[in-house]
């Protein structure tokens, strides 16, 4: 099974265990129910979110002054960072979205396994948003049949 097959079916048993079946995703609901504490706290220009692992506990901070279509995708992502890239002999482990190690998402260099990781929050992130099932749906009633692709986008983006 390739990496994307194993994150995105990690997404859909989320989805299935908690019972969800039509959009829109409770991303934080999710997140408190794995465990994590969902806090808005203002991590400055640039930085959108971040999770913070120590003793077991977690938590996800997520920039309040950003739209809430990007606080929704930063708490997927650094939820994906929480179920992906955590190992049970980690006792501290910081992750800023932009050992202890902390990652930022800016001019700073990735190493290749850094960046992996990363592209795999993404993928999940998408993944628990965005089901593929839950965009066969959409793509297949009548009303979105007919826009255009930005209108289409649009659409789905708000669903």
């Amino acid at each position: 099974m390739s990496i994307l097959k194993g994150i995105e079916a990690t997404a859909k048993r989320l989805i299935n265990k908690e019972h969800i079946m039509a959009p829109s995703i409770p991303i934080k609901d999710l997140a408190t129910k794995m465990g994590l504490d969902v806090i808005p706290y203002n991590l400055g220009e640039g930085v959108s979110g971040t999770l913070v692992v120590e003793n077991n506990k977690g938590f996800i901070g997520y920039n309040p002054l950003e739209s809430k279509t990007r606080q929704r995708f930063t708490i997927a992502h650094e939820l994906g960072h929480y179920l992906l890239h955590l190992s049970n002999s980690q006792s501290r482990k910081i992750f800023v979205d932009t050992s202890f190690i902390v990652k930022y998402r800016s001019a700073k260099n990735y190493t290749q396994s850094e960046w992996k990781q990363e592209q795999e929050a993404n993928a999940f992130a998408a993944a628990i948003l965005m089901p593929f099932d839950f965009i066969k749906t959409e793509l297949s009633k009548p009303s979105n049949q007919k826009l255009g692709e930005v209108e289409l986008i649009e659409s789905l983006s708000k669903t």
